[in-house]
């Protein structure tokens, strides 16, 4: 029986896990093919990208957000989405920080405060790395070099337990 009911709870995990979504409604753990089906612009990473980061399977090069374009990359491991990697090169200084506070503003609306700000040693003025957590993900915003924005979706699923 007790072993019966720890299948009922980790089934029960496993079903709220798999309902979560990540950026664009990407189901956590999803395959490559589901993704490029909900993404029909989703395409394989070139053979270099793979070889410099094998879990980057799919990318959408260019996809607006906030009225810049962003390159996204999905990540898997064992098939099965982890991440998803978002970056904008925004031109001009002015650009990039009107981009920085609209994803604060939305993020935020949507997922509250963050729940960590790094702060970076030697970091150049107007560094940002905030965090948010959501459920069974985060959302990490940052800017380290002035120019480049990064939106990084994670899901966080739980290890199995010891001995199961």
């Amino acid at each position: 029986m007790k072993h019966f009911l720890t299948f009922l709870a980790l089934a029960g995990m496993a079903l709220g896990v798999s309902a979560q979504t990540l950026w664009r409604d990407a189901p956590m753990l999803a395959s490559p093919a589901e993704i490029r089906a909900l993404m029909p612009d989703a395409r394989e990473t070139s053979p270099s990208q793979r070889a410099a980061d094998r879990s980057a399977l799919l990318e959408i090069p260019s996809t607006p957000i906030a009225d810049e374009d962003f390159a996204a990359t999905f990540h898997f491991e064992s098939e099965r989405l982890q991440r998803i990697h978002l970056r904008a090169q925004p031109g001009t200084r002015e650009r990039t920080q009107a981009l920085l506070r609209a994803l604060q503003t939305s993020l935020r609306a949507r997922y509250g405060l963050p729940i960590s700000t790094k702060a970076r040693e030697n970091a150049a003025p107007g560094t940002v790395d905030l965090k948010w957590a959501f459920r069974r993900m985060t959302v990490q915003l940052q800017m380290v070099d002035g120019t480049t924005v990064e939106l990084i979706y994670s899901a966080n699923i739980p290890g199995r337990p010891a001995g199961l």
